[in-house]
C-alpha cells in the first residue's frame, strides 16, 4: 500500500478553519481550545464507531457504504468553481443525494498525488460525516452557541459555528484515511 499524505487539513491545520470563521471572535477566549478539541474529538469518535462497524469488510469502499445507506450518487463531469472556491462534492440532505464534481476531484487528486478513487473515498468520508450530523449525532456546529448580535451589553439570538462541522468532518476523514487507506489500527480507547 503506498504511503499517501493526508490531503485535508490535519488537527493543527484545522485550527485555521476555526480562526477564519466569522463567529470566532464571539467565542470566549478561554474556551477556544476546548471548543476546537470537542469538534475534533467528535469526528474521531464517530470514525472509530464507523471503523468498528466496517472493519471486517475485506474490500472497504465508501461508495458501497453510501449505497447501503440508500444514497444516490450523481456524478457531473465538471470542475465546479464558484467565486474563488472549488467544490468537489455536495451533500443534499433532504434528498439523500451526493453530487460529485468529477473534474474538481481529479484536479484535487492530481495536486495531492492521489489516485482518483482514493481522493473520492476521502471526499465521500468527509461528506458522510455531514450526513451523520444531520441524521444521527446532531450538528457539530451547535456544540458552541454564540450570540448572533451584540449591542453593547445586550446579546440577541444564538447561532452555531459552521467551522466546527468542517473540523469534525476533517477529523472523521482523517481517521477513516488512517484506518481504511493506510491500514492503521485505531488506538484502544480508555474506559
Amino acid at each position: 500500500m503506498p504511503d499517501y499524505r493526508f490531503p485535508f487539513p490535519g488537527r493543527e491545520e484545522s485550527r485555521n478553519i476555526l480562526l477564519a470563521d466569522p463567529c470566532y471572535g464571539k467565542i470566549p477566549p478561554d474556551e477556544t481550545d476546548a471548543v476546537f478539541d470537542r469538534a475534533w474529538e467528535t469526528g474521531e469518535k464517530e470514525a472509530l464507531r464507523f471503523w468498528e462497524q466496517w472493519k471486517e469488510e475485506p474490500d472497504f469502499s465508501m461508495l458501497r457504504v453510501l449505497e447501503q445507506k440508500h444514497f444516490r450518487i450523481q456524478t457531473e463531469d465538471v470542475d465546479y468553481v464558484m467565486g474563488n472556491i472549488r467544490y468537489f462534492c455536495e451533500y443534499i440532505s433532504e434528498r439523500n443525494i451526493i453530487r460529485v464534481y468529477r473534474k474538481s476531484v481529479q484536479l484535487w487528486a492530481d495536486k495531492n498525488v492521489l489516485p482518483y478513487d482514493t481522493a473520492l473515498e476521502l471526499i465521500l468520508a468527509h461528506e458522510y460525516f455531514h450526513y451523520l450530523e444531520w441524521h444521527e449525532i446532531g450538528r457539530t456546529s451547535k456544540q458552541c452557541l454564540v450570540p448572533m448580535l451584540r449591542l453593547g451589553p445586550l446579546s440577541l439570538g444564538k447561532t452555531g459555528i459552521s467551522a466546527l462541522s468542517e473540523i469534525g468532518a476533517n477529523a472523521f476523514a482523517n481517521s477513516c484515511f488512517r484506518f481504511f487507506i493506510q491500514k492503521e489500527q485505531p488506538a484502544k480507547q480508555e474506559e
